[in-house]
């Protein structure tokens, strides 16, 4: 009697072993995955341009100051206007500061005068009217920088062609893997791809500092300035797997 129990106990033991080595063989082979990145890059011309301008004035009455300053932009504002809708103009900085003298021995420093600031934005979209914008305030402000890039609008419209391109890219490393490992490119099945943002490459930009001691009678030099090219780029990431 106790041999008989043993036998099925061995037995029940080894019933859930054997079932587990028949489901086993039912489960299908794990998928060969692959993750790629596709990329495309496209050269384009730059087609709008930011010119920072600023007006600086320093003297003794602080409201002196603060009014030339803001006639001489005035009067940028209302030139840079008549040259089109394609020139936008708006008022980023309006400061005044006091300039202290330097306090001789036993004393503290006094305001001596007063300086006052203005800054404009101006957004060309006609890269063409870029010299214009300058000569137009030459008499009365500086320029801080020029920045040219591309547009939103010329990104928007050259995005479908780099999306097709940067898929293409991935597509075509994902069947050299497949042909690498002795299998068929039309084996692979695309599982997810994720698109990433156009990129502009970077801004092309001039600097020109300004000159705390110009006045507002100075007339300054137009740089001559050429709008280039920037690099737009855009990846994709490709997952695809190959069955076993």
């Amino acid at each position: 009697m106790k041999k008989q129990l043993m036998t099925c106990l061995v037995a029940a033991t080894m019933m859930p072993l054997a079932c587990w080595a028949a489901n086993e063989s039912e489960v299908p082979a794990k998928a060969i995955q692959m993750t790629i990145e596709g990329e495309a890059r496209m050269t384009v011309p730059n087609d709008e341009a930011i010119v920072v301008l600023t007006a600086q004035c320093q003297q003794q009455d602080v409201n002196a100051a603060t009014d030339e300053v803001l006639l001489r932009g005035d009067v940028v504002t209302k030139a840079l206007k008549a040259l089109g809708a394609n020139v936008v103009v708006e008022t980023t900085g309006l400061s005044t500061q006091p300039v202290y003298t330097r306090a001789k021995e036993g004393k503290v420093s006094e305001i001596g005068a007063w300086q006052a600031r203005q800054t404009l934005r101006v957004t060309v979209r006609d890269v063409k009217l870029v010299s214009k914008v300058l000569s137009a305030a030459s008499d009365d402000m500086t320029y801080d920088g020029i920045q040219f890039r591309v547009s939103d609008g010329a990104q928007d419209a050259q995005q479908d062609a780099l999306i097709r391109q940067a898929v293409s890219d991935a597509m075509r490393q994902a069947h050299v893997v497949a042909q690498s490992i002795g299998r068929k490119a039309s084996e692979l099945e695309v599982t997810n791809i994720r698109v990433g943002a156009v990129s502009d490459g970077g801004r092309r930009y001039y600097a020109a500092p300004m000159l705390a001691t110009e006045s507002a009678s100075t007339h300054r030099a137009v740089p001559q300035v050429s709008a280039g090219t920037a690099e737009m780029s855009l990846t994709v990431v490709l997952q695809a797997e190959l069955p076993r």
